[in-house]
């Protein structure tokens, strides 16, 4: 099997078996394992990292994003539709994959939701952004009936993870596997050192660290880089863990579903190479992803009654949560041709960013920011008519979004892909904010200091931004998602109707089954998710007892 090491004769029944080897999925196998657990099997459907790894491999470079290759080819509806209502309604289970979808193939497949499928996920393909989530994040997870995930509950995780080199002291940790750096002003890109100027000129102070639970400020980004490369959740937390006798990790192995005896879970149904298998553990903890997790659990006949029922699943657990409140970050950007010589394919793409007031009302509701140095053709769903091959980005990006989408099956097909719906704007709030930040990211961008150095922006004039019916429709069909899927099995306590696991990740209505990634996050952080996925599987392997 890809991915195995020589062990000596695998356990009939493992101890613990965890469905993804992502950012939580390595935290948790690595944790389990060192601690003397019993036996732990890691399974992921992509594949393993080279070992040793190439400076110049595609998952090392920290300057580019990985969207080819090693990713789970999802396609995602923007929007939302009545496509499970429709579902639920109509009568018989669903015949096969793509069911009741015909004619509206455009709908359903506009946008690339490419998310990671490797070991390491999602970790080792992004822009290695090391970006904690802030104090009120988390007094709103608290708020959602989890009292031990308020921010004085997670500092100390976020601090056991990482090795931040840049401001010891009470507020971060220096001997964790992750590292995080930030590059000193001085030395940012020119463009980056305009920008951050200009946001002082306008009011929006310094803040030398952006992870310290200060609201509004610019500063320079923490990244989980060294000298440009990117050390994802593999390379930190498995490298050393992943040679212990009780650990095994298999590759190229995607789990169909939970199997179950009456609401105990008592191992995974496997699917590698065309060859069905079944793997027997005494305990079973889903890492699969925003995506992934609620998919499986339907699958697995855990969900809303009535949508497994339509689709032939006999129901285990009747959890309607499952795969409801899909939540990922919108964000507009903006992008211009830089002047000749002004940037150069392979530097540094994301050194500043700026977390600031859209203007809306006096809330810290956007985190604008340029990406720099970036090579057109790189840029998902860029239409580069004009010949440029470089471009900047001005992103401008809602921290805390009120819409909602979700996943679910429309087939019991294993074959069959999830259906997305992302529901991006469908709170006209979001929609509002985004307008209020565009204009503010443009009166930022048009300072003699940026413009003088970027000579056509796309799409964009001062003519177009004067204009709010212009500037809402603009920002309504370019707005994207930031690839930071979370919140589809919210964590909650029994009395929540839509909560789908416990604040210790127990699946309500289960046995032995667990969730660990950022599907169960209550609202998103105000940040990309990753460190904050990181943190919560750090947190959750301490209080997984056997």
């Amino acid at each position: 099997m890809s991915g195995t090491r020589a062990h000596a004769a695998e356990p009939r029944v493992w101890e613990y078996v965890i469905v993804g080897a992502g950012s939580a999925g390595a935290v948790t196998a690595a944790r389990l394992a060192a601690r003397g657990s019993g036996s732990v099997l890691l399974l992921e459907a992509g594949p393993d990292q080279p070992r040793p790894r190439d400076r110049a491999h595609p998952l090392a470079d920290a300057g580019r994003l990985v969207l080819a290759g090693y990713n789970w080819d999802y396609r995602a509806n923007l929007r939302t539709s009545s496509r499970l209502e429709d579902l639920v309604r109509a009568p018989g289970p669903a015949a096969g994959p793509g069911t009741g979808r015909a004619g509206a193939s455009a709908l359903w497949e506009r946008f690339p939701y490419q998310l990671g499928k490797v070991v390491g996920g999602g970790s080792a393909v992004n822009g290695a952004i090391a970006l904690r989530g802030l104090p009120r994040d988390f007094a709103a997870w608290a708020a959602h009936g989890n009292p031990d995930w308020s921010w004085e509950q997670v500092l100390p995780f976020y601090k056991d993870i990482e090795d931040d080199a840049d401001f010891p002291g009470p507020l971060h940790g220096d001997s964790g596997p992750l590292p995080v750096r930030r590059t000193p002003r001085e030395q940012v890109h020119e463009l980056d050192a305009e920008f951050w100027a200009e946001c002082n000129r306008r009011g929006v102070a310094t803040l030398p660290d952006l992870n310290a639970g200060a609201e509004a400020g610019v500063g320079a980004i923490p990244g989980n880089t060294v000298d440009g490369e990117r050390v994802d959740a593999a390379t930190a937390f498995l490298s050393g863990p992943r040679n212990l006798p009780d650990l095994r990790l298999r590759t190229g192995v995607r789990v169909i579903r939970v199997l179950f005896e009456k609401n105990r879970a008592v191992g995974v149904e496997t699917e590698s190479d065309g060859r069905r298998d079944v793997v027997r553990a005494r305990h079973v903890v889903l890492s699969a992803g925003a995506i992934g997790t609620p998919v499986i659990l339907q699958r697995s006949g855990v969900g809303a009654a009535a949508l497994l029922r339509a689709l032939g699943i006999t129901p285990v657990a009747d959890l309607p949560g499952v795969g409801r409140g899909l939540v990922d970050h919108p964000s507009v950007v903006i992008w211009s041709r830089p002047a000749d010589g002004v940037c150069t394919p392979g530097l540094p793409w994301r050194q500043v960013a700026a977390r600031m007031s859209s203007g809306f009302d006096d809330d810290t509701d956007i985190q604008v920011g340029l990406l720099n140095n970036v090579e057109s053709h790189t840029i998902p769903g860029f239409v580069d008519r004009l010949g440029w091959p470089l471009v900047v980005g001005t992103s401008v990006m809602l921290l805390r979004p009120r819409s909602r989408g979700r996943v679910f099956l429309d087939s019991a097909d294993p074959a069959a892909a999830p259906v997305i719906e992302l529901g991006l704007g469908s709170d006209p709030e979001d929609v509002d904010r985004l307008c209020h930040g565009v204009r503010r990211a443009w009166d930022i961008l048009r300072s003699p200091g940026l413009s003088g150095r970027l000579v056509q922006t796309q799409f964009w004039s001062d003519r177009m931004i004067a204009s709010d019916g212009v500037v809402r429709s603009g920002v309504r069909h370019i707005m994207n998602p930031g690839w930071h899927a979370a919140g589809s099995c919210r964590m909650g306590p029994a009395t929540d109707p839509w909560a789908v696991a416990d604040q210790d990740g127990r699946v309500h209505g289960t046995e032995h089954l667990r969730i660990a990634d950022a599907s169960l996050f209550p609202a998103i952080p105000s940040a990309p998710t990753n460190l904050t996925t990181l943190m919560l599987a750090e947190k959750l392997a301490r209080s997984t007892k056997e």
